[in-house]
């Protein structure tokens, strides 16, 4: 007999491979913004049609879910933050506000399509061979950027978000086919940690010795990135995934390989290098000489690497442009000009994007000043909530993960242990990076969180 079709099913496996894969090609501009309307909107918002009708045909079964209330709350957060932020502060244009608002039910409304598709131990199964599928794909379209000149979408500017093909120059990090590597290492920090806990787990030996492979490759992908906050996040999550499983021999290997990279990637080494003499110069500046400029003639070369400019300026010292040079004994390219990178970052943020979310918060504490109101960028999600959703959506979106960590302290079952550490992961990313603002990075994390509600409720 075959099973009842469930057209969510299908869905869900269109989304679980279109997502990671498909590269952020602008559609439809929208005025005021760089954001665009993409391919992905028009399938999620045709997947949420399905959707409906499946929920109207059950009766809306969302609603008996424990966790909905949870979600209901947040919701309710977020529309009392954007009517006062279209009434009373008008912080944006009407339509940008908008476009944030329905932006954020449609990144959340994954979490249900997926609750609504899994019914059973084997979907769980379809849903990891699926993901590592994908997984592959992104490896395979990454390591073709560096090695092959596939072309790299960003939308990390303006002018590069407009559907540009570029092509990596010797210094670019690889984004694959998530528009920035940030947004790919966050991924890769995630899928990392599942797919290495279940290949840990797995008997079947020609399987575990495939799963390696992958994750092998993927591991070196995300050293590629040179994200130093993902790296760590991810590092952390397996540890602990790793102790809370009992399996503290695989945490020696782990940790070995991870100090390999640090030494064996010279982008991610000096960058690692740089980041306590620029955290030391910006935090104590009077205590610190500035940063020393290179003594090298450089041979200068036009970089193509995306970087994220805030809209105001900022009040400090103006930092040089980097500037990459062939080394004298070599034929491979080295930046003599990693430290001031580090500085320039660290600057951004400090100085421009944080206190504009202080700002933001300080204007409205309760409710903010309105999703998408303090521009695109921030990089920390948690000043982001408080900026632009003040106390109220602040305390009601952490609430939802603080759900999951409460339930899974009670839980026996491993799998829950693994998402556990994935999501510690992502909170960690949160911390300098916009994972829950980012559509491929939101869109995946919400998918990842609804599986783990699943698991929840298979205790073994």
């Amino acid at each position: 007999m075959f099973k009842k079709f469930n057209p969510l099913r299908s869905v869900l496996a269109i989304l679980l491979i279109f997502i990671p894969l498909y590269p952020k090609f602008p559609l439809v501009s929208v005025t005021g913004t760089y954001v665009a309307i993409r391919l992905d909107d028009i399938i999620i918002a045709l997947s949420i049609l399905i959707y409906l009708i499946y929920q109207i045909k059950h009766q809306f079964p969302v609603f008996k879910e424990k966790i909905t209330p949870l979600f209901i709350a947040y919701f309710i957060a977020i529309v009392l933050s954007f009517i006062y932020a279209a009434v009373i502060f008008q912080t944006d244009p009407f339509n940008i506000l908008l476009l944030n608002f329905l932006r954020r039910f449609e990144y959340i409304s994954l979490f249900f399509i997926v609750l609504s598709t899994i019914k059973s131990i084997s979907d769980l199964k379809f849903i990891y061979i699926t993901t590592l599928l994908a997984s592959v794909g992104v490896a395979i379209y990454g390591y073709g950027q560096k090695y092959l000149r596939f072309p790299v979408v960003s939308t990390m500017n303006e002018e590069f978000s407009k559907g540009q093909l570029l092509q990596m120059d010797i210094w670019t990090r690889i984004s694959s086919t998530f528009a920035g590597h940030y947004d790919l290492a966050a991924y890769l920090s995630v899928v990392l940690i599942i797919i290495g806990t279940i290949t840990i787990l797995q008997k079947n030996l020609f399987i575990k010795f495939i799963n390696i492979l992958i994750w092998l490759a993927l591991f070196n992908l995300l050293t590629l990135t040179a994200s130093r906050v993902s790296i760590f996040a991810y590092f952390g999550g397996f540890v602990f995934v790793l102790f809370i499983i009992k399996k503290y021999f695989w945490i020696i290997p782990v940790t070995l390989l991870l100090l390999f990279s640090l030494f064996n990637s010279k982008d991610l080494n000096q960058r690692l290098l740089a980041t306590i003499p620029a955290l030391q110069h910006q935090f104590f500046p009077s205590s610190t000489s500035p940063l020393s400029q290179p003594t090298l003639t450089p041979t200068p070369i036009i970089s193509t690497t995306p970087t994220k400019i805030p809209p105001i300026a900022i009040t400090t010292p103006k930092i040089p442009t980097p500037t990459i040079i062939r080394h004298q004994s070599t034929d491979e390219y080295l930046p003599i000009d990693t430290d001031i990178g580090v500085a320039r970052s660290g600057e951004i943020r400090f100085n421009a994007e944080w206190p504009r979310a202080i700002t933001a918060w300080e204007k409205n504490p309760l409710l903010g000043t309105g999703l998408g109101s303090i521009t695109l960028a921030t990089d920390n999600d948690y000043l982001r909530l408080l900026g632009e959703t003040g106390l109220l959506g602040f305390v009601t979106f952490l609430l939802i993960p603080l759900y999951f960590i409460v339930r899974t302290i009670k839980s026996k079952n491993k799998l829950n242990y693994i998402f556990l550490g994935c999501l510690l992961t992502v909170l960690a990313n949160a911390t300098l990076i916009d994972v829950f603002e980012s559509s491929k990075t939101a869109y995946l994390f919400w998918i990842m969180m609804a599986v783990y509600y699943r698991t929840l409720n298979y205790e073994k």
